[in-house]
């Protein structure tokens, strides 16, 4: 490895030493680093010349996008927590009918922010990811226009789908509560309850098993939300 490439690699880890990054995070910034110094090796100049940036530059670039990549999955499930608990008005399921809202919300800012999601989540720390996260940020404000339109009584019509449309929520709802147990991922798992109890009166009609369901899945659903803001509040950086 050429020795400037060295240095930049012991600035990195030192500097987010110093600001309290977890150890966990500074491999995973390293090791992009290392896979990324490959390419300026092929051209035999230095990673800096390479990034035509100074070691100072790249080392701002990379505390900003460590800040965008953990509040990335913050932001991601409180949008789309929020509008699918809001806008999904669960007693038209009985009529399989759902409201142009919804809709809006499931084609357009559900599908952006998910893809939004994954990228910022596979891309590097090493380049910047400001766009996307203004778009997200972007979303939530439409989220909010939404929401205010609810408030006044505007649905933007009413669609009948397919009862078969419902019971397959319900199960991509419990399929994502499976999956957060091998992931240990708190936050799928109260994605896929908020989809449960929204959906349940797809799959029976009993009130007391609903009534259950629902408050079943509110409560473990409030458990994660404030062990959230427990551990969230006690770090300088998520």
């Amino acid at each position: 490895m050429r020795p400037n490439n060295e240095v930049l690699l012991e600035n990195v880890n030192d500097y987010l030493q110093h600001v309290g990054i977890l150890p966990k995070q500074i491999d995973k910034v390293q090791h992009s680093l290392k896979k990324d110094m490959k390419k300026s090796d092929e051209k035999d100049i230095d990673y800096a010349e390479y990034r035509h940036k100074s070691h100072a530059e790249i080392l701002q670039i990379v505390e900003r996008n460590i800040v965008i990549v953990n509040y990335n999955p913050i932001l991601f499930y409180i949008l789309n927590f929020l509008l699918m608990a809001y806008l999904f008005d669960k007693k038209l399921i009985p009529f399989s009918a759902v409201t142009g809202l919804y809709i809006f919300y499931f084609v357009v800012i559900l599908s952006i922010s998910l893809v939004i999601y994954i990228i910022i989540k596979k891309h590097s720390y090493l380049y910047p990811n400001q766009k996307l996260m203004m778009t997200n940020i972007l979303l939530f404000s439409i989220g909010i226009i939404l929401c205010i339109l609810k408030i006044f009584g505007l649905s933007l019509g009413m669609y009948v789908i397919p009862i078969a449309v419902f019971q397959a929520i319900f199960v991509v709802g419990v399929l994502l509560v499976v999956v957060s147990l091998f992931l240990k991922k708190l936050e799928v798992a109260a994605m896929g309850l908020a989809v449960i109890q929204k959906t349940i009166a797809a799959i029976t009609t009993n009130e007391m098993a609903i009534m259950i369901t629902t408050f079943g899945s509110w409560l473990i659903i409030l458990f994660i939300i404030l062990y959230f803001v427990m551990i969230y509040s006690t770090r300088k950086y998520v």
